[in-house]
């Protein structure tokens, strides 16, 4: 009996250890296509929250990194476009309207609307504006550029982003640029994407 328990023991250490090697972070989901015309988000802050979540990408959790000082919210769903690499060594940053909120840590295809210009601390900050993928929800096919949102709704985004980092004192300085169009966001995510597929080469 007692073999047998340890065997049974050693069985499933093993499993485990292979389920770990075998792990992909949300982050590293595949893009399916390079271009950038459409690509995969990986959600980590719901539209509406006060809450900063995160997703640790070494074991996939969604961990709560913080809460808002300034009291805002999240204008849009906040994330990470899966295997691409920014400037900052960070993947590149997203914002995606949805009809309701997403939950952290689901993925959704999405395609740009424009790009935040954005400076956080002297480093380009960039923010990829999007919606969902036609097949994903046709209800904002018609919307090309941030400038066929609503004017309020541009307007809730810059102000979100100039001030959420005011509190506590002594945070980064952020500077933002306006929007930039649907085709340089595209362009930003098509270079993002190139960048983590060079980096992850064999």
């Amino acid at each position: 009996m007692k073999k047998l328990l340890l065997a049974a023991a050693l069985a499933l250490t093993a499993a485990t250890a292979a389920s770990a090697s075998d792990y992909v972070s949300y982050l590293d989901y595949p893009q399916k296509e390079q271009d950038g015309k459409e690509f995969f988000t990986a959600i980590e802050i719901p539209q509406g929250s006060f809450t900063k979540y995160e997703i640790d990408d070494k074991t996939g959790h969604i961990v709560v990194d913080r809460y808002q000082s300034m009291p805002v919210i999240y204008p849009a769903n906040y994330g990470s476009i899966t295997s691409t690499l920014a400037g900052d060594g960070d993947p590149l940053d997203a914002l995606v309207y949805t009809r309701e909120p997403i939950v952290p840590g689901a993925i959704i295809k999405v395609r740009p609307i424009g790009v935040l210009k954005m400076i956080d601390g002297g480093e380009k900050d960039d923010k990829i504006v999007a919606v969902p993928a036609s097949d994903i929800d046709p209800t904002y096919d018609n919307i090309k550029e941030v400038a066929d949102l609503p004017k309020i709704e541009q307007q809730r985004l810059e102000a979100f982003f100039r001030v959420y980092k005011q509190l506590p004192e002594g945070r980064k300085v952020v500077e933002l640029g306006g929007f930039d169009t649907a085709e340089t966001a595209q362009n930003e995510v098509a270079v993002a994407i190139k960048a983590f597929t060079e980096k992850n080469k064999k």
